[in-house]
């Protein structure tokens, strides 16, 4: 798999959504991600979308650096903690608005 970019959670009244999204390890550290979701923001911006959601784990800086580069501002981390992978982790959410 090359990877996979998801938009969810519509809602079409507050032109707004979610987007997530998975790169193949073999293909990490070339710049898809940031080039998907770079388009993808484009697109939804020409549609009328004004606020995206998205989140990432703490322990996820790549995904971090992604989402800040397409113009992502940083809200808050969570302080609920889950355990992945035998590690304690939290999300950290984000928002991208006009």
């Amino acid at each position: 798999m090359l990877g996979r970019i998801n938009f969810v959670e519509i809602d079409n009244s507050q032109n707004s959504g979610h987007i997530g999204y998975r790169v193949g390890e073999k293909h990490t550290g070339q710049g898809i991600a940031y080039s998907a979701l770079h388009t993808l923001m484009d697109n939804l911006n020409r549609e009328g979308f004004i606020t995206i959601f998205a989140k990432t784990t703490n322990n996820n800086i790549a995904s971090q650096k992604i989402l800040e580069k397409n113009g992502f501002n940083k809200l808050e981390a969570s302080a609920d903690e889950f355990v992945m992978n035998g590690e304690k982790l939290r999300f950290v959410n984000y928002i991208w608005a006009i």
